[in-house]
């Protein structure tokens, strides 16, 4: 089988939305039944794999994936949806022409294993359906971002050069939370919605600020907030830390994205900074 998919990368939480919101990013990594250039199969122990296997799937598996891992840009995730899509359709007998269509009726399935090995669902959902989702074991839902915004508006992405622990990370977060951070971060969710679909970035400007787990991981990552800080000086409508970090992103005018992510990497020179599109897309099959 000559089984193939690109997944988008993602950012998660997007400030207050821990753990339910995400977002797809115009950065792919390249799943495959079969070899891709001069790639070779992946270890058994590689996150692809692990959902190949979980879905059924036998044999070897492709996978070249400029996402970074470790960067909180939701590599593991991308590549356990590959996975688990390519799993599914090869124990089905799915051909070339017909994945496409299996990869819309099984959209549940993939998230679903997919999930079960990452661990949260925000990652793998807006990898799977692209856009802006929120999700959670009992729903997965596209938001309907204004044309505007998809049209107008570009992430810029510190991506440093050092890695950071999802797992290590969470352990830095209070057990409890205070009550009113918590209707903090509700009404901030709730606000980057009404935002989002609007298309008003003057509202996207002030909702993207969170109180659950930002300020405990930018703690342990004083460069990070520091990067953040200038992007917010540099005009950013509003910033956040990209999943668990250490990946600092925000969301910039169009017209100037590439001259501020050239001005953060020669300012910060122990990362670098991308310009990406909110991908619309989400899993599709390739020719390869």
């Amino acid at each position: 089988m000559n089984l193939a998919v690109h997944v988008p990368a993602s950012s998660a939480n997007l400030g207050p939305g821990f753990d339910v919101f995400g977002m797809a990013l115009s950065l792919y990594a390249t799943v495959a039944l079969c070899p891709i250039g001069e790639t070779e199969p992946v270890s058994d122990g590689h996150p692809a794999m692990h959902a190949f296997v979980h879905a059924g799937g036998q044999g070897a598996l492709w996978v070249d994936s400029p996402i970074p891992s470790g960067r909180g840009l939701g590599f593991s995730g991308a590549v356990r949806v590959g996975g688990a899509c390519l799993g599914l359709a090869q124990k089905a007998g799915v051909n070339e022409k017909d994945l496409p269509l299996f990869i819309t009726q099984h959209r549940d399935d993939i998230i679903r294993i997919a999930a079960e090995l990452e661990g949260h669902f925000d990652n793998v959902a807006a990898s799977v359906m692209g856009g802006i989702v929120t999700a959670s074991p009992q729903s997965k839902i596209a938001v309907p971002v204004a044309t505007e915004v998809l049209d107008d508006i570009r992430v810029v992405a510190w991506v440093p050069f050092f890695q950071t622990s999802t797992a290590s990370s969470r352990s830095t977060l209070p057990a409890n939370i205070d009550r009113a951070d918590a209707v903090f971060n509700i009404a901030r969710s709730t606000q980057m919605v009404i935002a989002l679909v609007a298309g008003d970035l003057e509202l996207l400007r002030t909702s993207m600020t969170d109180r659950l787990h930002q300020d405990q991981r930018l703690d342990e990552t004083p460069k990070c907030r520091e990067v953040m800080n200038r992007m917010l000086e540099l005009g950013a409508i509003s910033s956040w830390l990209s999943g668990s970090g250490p990946t600092v992103a925000a969301f910039f005018d169009q017209s100037g994205a590439e001259k501020i992510a050239e001005l953060l990497s020669q300012e910060f020179s122990d990362g670098h900074a991308k310009v990406f599109s909110i991908d619309r897309l989400g899993l599709h099959s390739v020719a390869v």
